[in-house]
């Protein structure tokens, strides 16, 4: 009887393990069979296109309103761009950005056949381009200081999602440089943080979520534009790091987001003498391709930062960078102009193809650009969104009916995630969430907001004392209210410099109270400590951020922690350990 059980045991145990495996295999099989019908698919597309159409392909341009008018059309007609990129003057409300986007991708298919990649810089906090119909998140550092990956899943989805409705499919997000100069004039604030740690356990969670909301997520900016103070719109910035020093800080964020699954890299206009003493990044085979590439095994698609930025235009523009970057490894060259400089551009890339320059060996450098953003196109439904395939159902092979259905249920899918994730309080919640406070943490509660005076300049903060009922004042008054020996804290909003200066003066004056300054601008300015002074940071000029300083203020009840960052003229990064 026991040998007759054991015997159905193992026999029963045999077949859960046979079919476990055999399943196992079967979905394997069915997900290289699909990554199989994509490649070949982009194969297909990339090998009908003539050399004026596979040049256009790696260019994104940009264009000058906010409708498809006759410069558009010409910038699409003659360039036959990939993308196109949208800054605040081509941005209006929802229904103009949903229509200008529309009208772009009709005329790209006319002229090109291919859809675009249509692109914004969203970053959140000061670097918000749409103000209708996406969420204005605090921005990254602002982020990076919840140490929250949850959090940041959620604002890279909800942006992403917000994005793709609006006919959006490009996001310029997250940045994965390590702001550890304070003296950085042009990442700052736009960074996740200090460490690699913090950088990547937001900026992971924040790619994550905005890979699954719709618009394509891109980290940037490699490898790393964190400690320079040099802004590579004006100049040309050099960082003297080797190999392994990068390794163990600027590369890290980059390494373990590729490893999760990150799709869209952006190059930095740097200088590293010690990888490449001859080229920037971008035009750096050394780093693009020797490093991302090879050592990183990074797959998917480089995109240059704009091309027009001093550091290339002015130290590299009589030595065709564009065709620099192709041969580098970049992927796409990005533009943020049109006419004669796209035009240009396109002619340079077009007579360096026709003369061969991007054959190398059995290999065409410029195919397999263009290969790499079309299936980035693919897989992201982008080119089943505008084809007329999906109209006609009937005509398509099984495979093709399962790619429609397979991006009918994507967009299913990130519908039933939004509606789960998103709430009119998520941004309140992650804006309060990022509050931090210097030089020790903040107590709330140490003070009723009935012993506060309130002299904060600004109608956000306005509305919120209004419905709370309580008074705010001008600055000059507050002499006056300190004599009648009620109060115990002052509370005043600042941004720049010259008023965190301005609040120094008033906490050596008045000694006996507490002075809290509610600070949204940059943390890499001269920061006073002064025994009764507290700065309390929000990172973000947003109305959510600015909310959030005032409810630290009057209706938290935790303490604030201490913020995590390497600052300007400090002798040590803070840390919470310094409370």
């Amino acid at each position: 009887m026991i040998r007759r059980f054991l015997f159905v045991f193992f026999l029963l145990i045999g077949f859960l393990t046979t079919f476990y495996y055999i399943t196992s295999y079967q979905q394997e099989l069915q997900a290289e069979g699909w990554d199989g019908y994509l490649e070949s698919q982009a194969k297909a597309i990339v090998d009908k296109m003539s050399p004026e159409e596979l040049t256009g392909q790696v260019i994104h341009v940009a264009i000058p309103g906010k409708t498809l008018d006759e410069t558009a059309e010409k910038e699409i007609e003659e360039i036959l761009p990939g993308g196109i990129i949208l800054f605040g003057m081509n941005l209006g409300t929802k229904q103009e950005i949903l229509k200008l986007n529309t009208e772009l991708q009709k005329k790209s298919m006319t002229a090109s056949k291919l859809p675009l990649l249509i692109s914004v810089d969203q970053e959140g906090g000061r670097v918000i381009r749409i103000k209708d119909g996406v969420t204005q998140f605090p921005g990254a550092m602002a982020l990076g200081q919840t140490k929250n990956a949850d959090l940041a899943y959620k604002v890279g989805f909800v942006t992403s999602y917000q994005l793709r409705k609006l006919g959006l499919n490009f996001v310029f997000a997250p940045d994965l440089d390590i702001n550890n100069n304070p003296d950085n004039p042009v990442i700052n604030t736009r960074s996740l943080g200090s460490s690699p740690e913090m950088v990547s356990k937001t900026g992971i969670g924040y790619e994550k979520g905005a890979r699954l909301g719709g618009a394509i997520p891109t980290i940037k900016h490699f490898p790393g534009h964190g400690d320079t103070n040099v802004d590579s719109h004006l100049g040309l910035p050099k960082i003297d790091k080797n190999l392994e020093e990068l390794e163990k800080m600027e590369l890290i964020p980059f390494k373990e987001s590729i490893q999760q699954g990150a799709e869209v890299v952006m190059s930095a206009h740097i200088v590293y003498p010690k990888l490449d003493p001859n080229f920037p990044a971008t035009l750096s085979t050394k780093i693009l391709t020797g490093i991302l590439r090879e050592r990183m095994g990074f797959k998917g698609v480089i995109i240059t930062d704009a091309m027009e930025m001093d550091a290339i235009d002015v130290h590299y523009k009589d030595s065709d960078p564009g065709v620099l970057a192709i041969l580098a490894g970049a992927d796409i060259l990005l533009m943020t102009s049109w006419g004669k400089t796209t035009r240009d551009m396109k002619e340079q890339i077009l007579k360096a193809y026709k003369k061969g320059t991007f054959q190398k060996d059995e290999r065409d450098l410029l195919k397999e650009a263009v290969y790499r953003q079309i299936l980035l196109k693919l897989k992201h439904g982008i080119i089943y969104e505008f084809s007329k395939k999906s109209t006609r159902p009937e005509s398509l092979s099984p495979m093709e009916q399962k790619a429609i259905a397979f991006f009918q249920d994507q967009v299913a899918e990130r519908d039933r995630i939004f509606l789960e994730i998103f709430s009119p309080t998520l941004n309140a919640e992650i804006s309060r969430a990022s509050i931090v406070s210097f030089p020790s943490s903040f107590i709330p509660t140490a003070v009723k907001p009935e012993e506060t005076i309130f002299a904060v300049r600004g109608k956000e903060f306005d509305s919120v004392l209004t419905e709370k009922k309580l008074t705010n004042v001008d600055t000059g008054k507050i002499g006056s209210l300190v004599q009648e020996k009620k109060y115990k804290r002052i509370v005043v909003a600042t941004f720049s410099q010259l008023e965190l200066d301005l609040v120094a003066v008033l906490a050596k004056r008045y000694t006996e109270l507490e002075i809290v300054a509610l600070h949204y601008g940059t943390p890499f300015l001269k920061l006073n400590t002064i025994a009764n002074l507290k700065i309390l940071f929000s990172f973000s000029p947003t109305l959510e951020s600015k909310k959030a300083l005032l409810y630290t203020v009057i209706d938290r009840t935790s303490p604030v922690p201490v913020l995590d960052l390497i600052l300007k003229d400090w002798p040590q990064k803070t840390t919470a350990q310094q409370k």
